[in-house]
């Protein structure tokens, strides 16, 4: 540091300049805790969703394999069908200690299903 004369206005100077910098070094560590606890959520989301995709994905496998023996290529008829979605994403924004996060939500749209269009009979 620069020589300072240490006066009583210097000093308050310098106290009230500690004080601000523990403030904001709190606030930073509050905003560090949040956000840490956030990314555990979102990690443990997406350690249960990566242990349940081995099994859905064999099965579906499993399914495709059984719907192409019992009706042949079908994946033609799929493609020029219009169907439409059952499953639609939303995004969002979460603010988590005034950091913005994206947030994606799913949800169902309530199309019915048309497997009839399929030629799934043809088996």
């Amino acid at each position: 540091m620069s020589e300072v004369p240490p006066t009583r206005m210097n000093q308050q100077v310098y106290k009230l300049k500690k004080k601000a910098a523990e403030s904001g070094h709190k606030l930073l560590k509050k905003k560090a805790d949040a956000l840490k606890v956030k990314f555990r959520d979102y990690a443990k989301s997406i350690a249960e969703t990566k242990s349940t995709m081995a099994a859905d994905s064999s099965s579906a496998f499993f399914s495709l394999t059984q719907a192409e023996y019992a009706a042949g290529n079908f994946k033609q008829k799929v493609s020029e069908g219009s169907m439409t979605a059952r499953v639609r994403v939303g995004a969002g924004i979460d603010n988590v200690a005034g950091v913005k996060l994206p947030v994606f939500t799913y949800y169902e749209t309530g199309a019915a299903t048309d497997n009839a269009s399929l030629g799934l009979v043809g088996g």
